[in-house]
């Protein structure tokens, strides 16, 4: 049997299992957005853990961050350092966004902007620049698997089938599915390919020489274990996925289906040592090692993002074939968010709010159905166009890059009532000004594209909102009101005593 026949073998196997798992799921579900969508908002601690961990760690994590390891050596490992943060982050940010969005029946973060800035306009420019900014990171999902079969069967499946073979078994699933089947099979993928990038690891410490694998590469690659200084590329790539990780309208709607805020602090607890240092360390271990002499024939830095298929097609095919399923699993729990986000913020931010104010929820469901087939060709189409087939983690960046500039509008129903509508606006603009012309221009400052944006919008969000005032301030007060309420008791307890009492 050829290899190419051993890999297929293998995938129809693993998609069977996703597929029967979104077929069970489907039988639960109810025809509403708030189903479809955020699978009934009733995500327990295990589920909410994978779910969010394997939509966020995807091809990137099995190839791109390992090819950048191979590249860049050991200097790329500091981005792990936002593994610090995470939990806080989902605390901060997570448990607000499930309290406002659980008491006001919030389905996109477009709804949340709108109402407490009363402005339509907001909810459109969060729809559109959300949308944008999940499609470079659809993409790489879609590319990166395509990628990958092609290697391990030494371009016996074509690119293009790969393409189609991601994309088509992504938009069944998803629109056969929703949400509950989106996170039920996050669940299961995400320990799958946890626990073989965990097995990766370990076998290639192994080829390498074991406990002095790493002493080899003093004599054969001395460069790649030099910190490089590179602080400001560190800092926004940490800055990106820190932020990324609840700004990102994917992200974001998975605060939203949690059963319970402590649901999401036990999460913020598991996710950092399951979801982001084994991730980190174990790619690190990997790309390093591949300068190994001989360990990954026919490797260079263009293939760098390849390196894993590269490996497993010489040594061990049949093992091989599973790495590439957990390649295809990595994809696939990310795209499958993703994809889900896109159409609800197509469907509820876009058509519903402004075209079909009056669709049932029965029809709404049936367009988002729709709506997510349409996105998986549009992805499609794109994945064939040679800029979109670069190294993973560039194009993934762009991504988290221009919905990084969402931010500082987001900290006023979160944070900040001193936030006004004009200052939001100004923000998402200057952001996005900042953002495209240092990633046209250039800039004279060690920071990039996104950090230069995202830097300038909260300025411009801050100045603009000191110096200008809302007229209806009702939503606003009711916000920060509750979040004190929920989150200050004590604090909101002896507030309303001074107000009994003067």
């Amino acid at each position: 049997m050829s290899q190419a026949a051993v890999t297929i073998f293998v995938l129809v196997l693993f998609l069977s299992i996703l597929l029967w798992i979104s077929n069970r799921a489907s039988k639960e579900n109810v025809a509403t957005p708030n189903d479809f969508f955020l699978a009934g908002r009733g995500l327990g601690t295990i589920v909410m853990t994978m779910t969010t961990g394997a939509s966020y760690f995807s091809t990137w994590t099995l190839l791109g961050a390992i090819g950048s390891h191979y590249r860049d050596g050991v200097w790329f490992v500091a981005f792990a350092a936002w593994a610090v943060v995470h939990a806080m982050f989902i605390w901060l940010f997570g448990t607000r966004i499930w309290y406002l969005g659980r008491k006001h029946n919030f389905i996109t973060p477009g709804d949340m902007v709108e109402k407490y800035f009363n402005s339509p306009f907001l909810r459109i420019l969060f729809a559109v620049v959300g949308i944008v900014g999940l499609v470079p990171y659809m993409l790489i999902q879609i590319t990166g698997g395509a990628f990958a079969l092609n290697s391990l069967t030494n371009n016996e499946i074509p690119y293009w089938v790969g393409v189609l073979i991601m994309g088509a078994f992504v938009g069944i699933i998803v629109t056969l599915s929703g949400g509950r089947g989106a996170a039920w099979a996050d669940t299961f993928m995400g320990f799958f390919f946890g626990s073989v990038l965990l097995l990766i690891t370990l076998i290639f410490i192994s080829r390498a020489g074991g406990f002095d694998a790493f002493k080899g590469l003093q004599e054969t690659a001395p460069q790649i274990l030099v910190n490089k200084g590179n602080f400001w590329g560190i800092f926004e790539t940490a800055l990106g996925l820190g932020f990324g990780f609840w700004i990102m309208p994917h992200m974001w709607q998975k605060f939203y289906s949690a059963k319970s805020p402590l649901i999401l602090a036990k999460t913020s607890i598991i996710t950092p040592f399951w979801n982001s240092w084994l991730m980190a360390l174990g790619a690190l271990f990997i790309g390093m090692l591949a300068h190994t002499p001989g360990l990954v024939p026919g490797l260079s830095a263009e293939t760098s993002d390849r390196i894993i298929p590269l490996f497993f097609s010489t040594y061990a095919p049949i093992f091989g074939s599973i790495v590439v399923a957990a390649v295809i699993a990595a994809g696939i729990s990310t795209i499958n968010s993703a994809l889900l986000s896109s159409a609800s913020l197509l469907v509820n931010d876009l058509f519903v709010r402004f075209v079909k104010k009056d669709a049932s929820l029965e029809k709404t469901t049936s367009i988002a159905k729709a709506t997510v087939l349409l996105m998986t060709v549009l992805v499609v189409i794109i994945s064939f166009i040679p800029a979109a087939q670069g190294f993973l983690v560039p194009v993934a960046a762009l991504g988290y890059g221009i919905v990084l500039q969402l931010v500082p509008a987001a900290l006023g129903p979160l944070f900040w009532r001193g936030g006004t509508k004009a200052g939001a606006i100004a923000s998402i603009f200057v952001g996005l000004a900042g953002l495209t012309f240092v990633y046209l221009a250039g800039s004279p400052l060690p920071i990039g594209p996104a950090t230069t944006g995202f830097l300038l919008g909260l300025a411009a969000f801050f100045l603009v909102s000191l110096a200008t005032r809302d007229q209806d301030t009702k939503n606003k007060e009711e916000f920060h009101t509750d979040l004190n309420r929920v989150f200050y008791p004590e604090e909101a307890a002896y507030n309303n005593t001074k107000e009994v009492a003067s």
